[in-house]
Parts: structure tokens; C-alpha cells; sequence
């Protein structure tokens, strides 16, 4: 009974000491569509990894103007591709109705997109055409964003016999002993009451 239940305390306890790879959680990385151009003007290159996206938001409050981002996801320097794609045109603000709601369904102040093969996109460096039509001129900036695989390492189990240092196998012995010692202390309580009784 009692080996049982000291293997059950050692297999939980090992479970707790073990170490654990969590996933890489998404996170949105927000670019804003300015009169300007976009903030930030660039992104580094070792922020973003596949499964994270980019959120583009139009703060850009003049009449009449709109904004969209094109993905030259092919990488052949143009944006007209069978696989490029682009968000939608992205207004400052959308007009509402008595309820609340957007008078024009179509309307669209923020897009997001998701950085991996379900967007079309690879990891690697993407080309992107920033466009902003005011009114019937359309005005044209390039940016780019690097994204890389979401990869993690796990631990390479030793080969061979692990290497023990004196160190840590006095140390092991020591926690042996305080176990041992402990366990004494236990057996000892647990028929003191018997013999006790019998004197």
C-alpha cells in the first residue's frame, strides 16, 4: 500500500517538474491606414509568425477617400495575380441607420488577415501595394511584411547512459534519506497508540 502510493506521489510529482511547450498563441498585429500612408511605415521582420494576423484599420477621416491593401502572394511583382488577392475598400467611418446599424452593408472601416496557406499566403517576405483612392486619383505606396513558420523545438532526448554529477547524486541521496526518515516517522506514529495500549 505504501509503495503504491509513494510511485502515485512520484508520478505526480514528475508530471508537475516536467516541462511544457505551449503553442503560440495568435496575436493581431494592427496597421493603420493614414493620410500619410500606414503606421508603422515598416514592419520588423522578426515579429510575426504564420497563425498571427494583420489587422488594417482606415483612420483616415477625409470625405470621399478609401484605402486597401494589396498581397502580391505569388511574389511576382505584380498585384493582378490569379492567387493575389486584396482586402476591401476600407472607409474612415460608415453611416449609420436609426437602429444602429450600417446603412450600407458593404461598408468597411477595419479587415483582418490571417498570415498562413488558408489566406494564400506562405511564410517568407510578402509584398504589399498600400492604395488610396480620393475621389478619382489613386495614390500608390509599397510595404512589406515578413511572417515565419510558428515552430517549436522540442528537447532532443540524451543517447547514451545519462551522466550523473557527485553533485546532484549527493543530493539524491539526501532526499532518499529525508524520504526514508520520513517514512519512519510515519510508521512510528502510526503504531505508537498500539503499543501504548498493550503497556
Amino acid at each position: 500500500m505504501r509503495i503504491a502510493a509513494l510511485a502515485f506521489t512520484s508520478i505526480l510529482l514528475a508530471s508537475f517538474l516536467s516541462s511544457v511547450v505551449s503553442a503560440h498563441e495568435p496575436k493581431e498585429y494592427t496597421i493603420l491606414l493614414t493620410h500619410e500612408g500606414t503606421t508603422p511605415q515598416t514592419i520588423p521582420d522578426d515579429v510575426l509568425v504564420q497563425t498571427d494576423f494583420l489587422f488594417f484599420m482606415n483612420v483616415d477621416d477625409r470625405e470621399g477617400v478609401s484605402h486597401r491593401i494589396q498581397f502580391d502572394a505569388d511574389d511576382d511583382g505584380l498585384f493582378n495575380g490569379s492567387d493575389d488577392f486584396s482586402t476591401n475598400w476600407l472607409s474612415g467611418s460608415c453611416d449609420l441607420d436609426e437602429n444602429g446599424s450600417k446603412a450600407d452593408k458593404s461598408c468597411m472601416v477595419t479587415e483582418t488577415i490571417l498570415l498562413g496557406p488558408e489566406s494564400g499566403l506562405l511564410p517568407g517576405t510578402i509584398q504589399l501595394r498600400h492604395q488610396i483612392m480620393n475621389d478619382s486619383l489613386l495614390l500608390e505606396e509599397h510595404l512589406s511584411v515578413t511572417f515565419m513558420e510558428d515552430v517549436h523545438n522540442q528537447p532532443e532526448p540524451e543517447v547514451g547512459p545519462p551522466q550523473i554529477s557527485q553533485e546532484r547524486s549527493e543530493d539524491a541521496s539526501r532526499d532518499l534519506l529525508v524520504v526514508i526518515l520520513f517514512t519512519s516517522l510515519m510508521g512510528i506514529m502510526a503504531i505508537s497508540p498500539s503499543l501504548i495500549t498493550r503497556d
